[in-house]
């Protein structure tokens, strides 16, 4: 009987280990399929609001990736991303797991997928190098702007095997399911982030947005003092070049603080705007933005 008792929990341990075993492979096979994935869009433009093989924007890139890899539907913002999934530490993460940046000075506004020895591969709006590209995690740029890493595959769980034959048979740990967070319409797919100076910048920015995004705004007042700022975004027809307001406030900033405006959707193609004005009305930050049917990939 002791012998059968002994046999019966050698094939229970053995059953278990390879249980995991294979759990451990598919997870791992898995995390492959999404580095594979993730590596055949390498080069893709970058489009705000953009999520098709033609153009990403940055958690459009995660998203897709994940979805053909493994058939996960993921957040489709940022924000979504650093509220969702299985907080994990940088230093301890796995490829396949995301990190999340913020380059807006105040809230999670980018993601990336980890490659392993220090790489991420991601789609990036400004720099250099735009598009579908890979970044080492100590650049100087990306490296201070990293707040956290997150894992939405599941945990794969190290079982032991009893020390002696009379320990009771340990049964295998639950793999840990993915958070995700709920999609809401209204949230904002794209984060822009830009500094107040005290002397006047213009510029069109050179990523185009798809009709139907809604963009998210902060404001940082870098012109060395408290100041009190009028932020107006309007849209411009592309016949009659009339001005259609669709925003204005009035904003007090203390020196280096920021401020997040309510995110702006682009529901139609053309010419957008944002403009911010000091006090006297003088203009002191124009950024114009080209919005692009949905789904075209195209840039202006």
């Amino acid at each position: 009987m002791r012998k059968l008792a002994y046999c019966a929990l050698v094939a229970l341990v053995v059953t278990t280990a390879a249980a995991q075993h294979s759990d451990t492979t598919d997870v791992s096979a898995q995390r492959k399929r999404i580095l594979e994935t993730a590596y055949k869009y390498r080069g893709v433009p970058y489009v705000y609001g953009a999520e098709s093989p033609r153009a990403f924007d940055c958690s459009g890139f995660v998203r897709y990736v994940y979805r053909e890899a493994s058939g996960m539907e993921l957040p489709r913002s940022a924000r979504g991303f650093y509220s969702a999934g299985v907080p994990v530490k940088a230093a301890e993460a796995r490829p396949g797991d995301v990190f999340v940046y913020d380059t807006v000075g105040g809230s999670p506004s980018h993601v990336a997928i980890y490659v392993g020895d220090g790489k991420v591969i991601h789609a990036v709006s400004d720099g250099p190098k735009t598009g579908v590209i890979v970044s080492s995690i100590h650049d100087r740029y990306w490296s201070p702007r990293l707040i956290a890493a997150r894992t939405f595959l599941p945990t794969e769980t190290i079982v032991t095997a009893p020390a002696a034959p009379a320990a009771p048979a340990v049964a295998k740990a639950p793999l840990a399911a993915p958070v995700v967070a709920e999609q809401q319409d209204d949230v904002a797919i794209a984060d822009i982030g830009f500094t107040i100076r005290s002397r006047k910048e213009s510029y069109t920015d050179k990523i185009p947005a798809e009709a139907g995004t809604s963009v998210a705004f902060t404001l940082t007042n870098g012109t060395g003092a408290d100041g009190t700022f009028m932020v107006v975004f309007f849209r411009i027809a592309p016949q009659s070049y009339k001005l259609h307001q669709i925003h204005e406030e009035k904003v007090l900033l203390a020196r280096d603080a920021a401020f997040s405006l309510p995110p702006f959707r682009f529901d139609q193609p053309g010419k957008y705007r944002l403009i911010v004005r000091d006090n006297w009305g003088n203009p002191l930050f124009e950024r114009s933005f080209m919005v692009t049917p949905a789904d075209s990939g195209q840039g202006s």
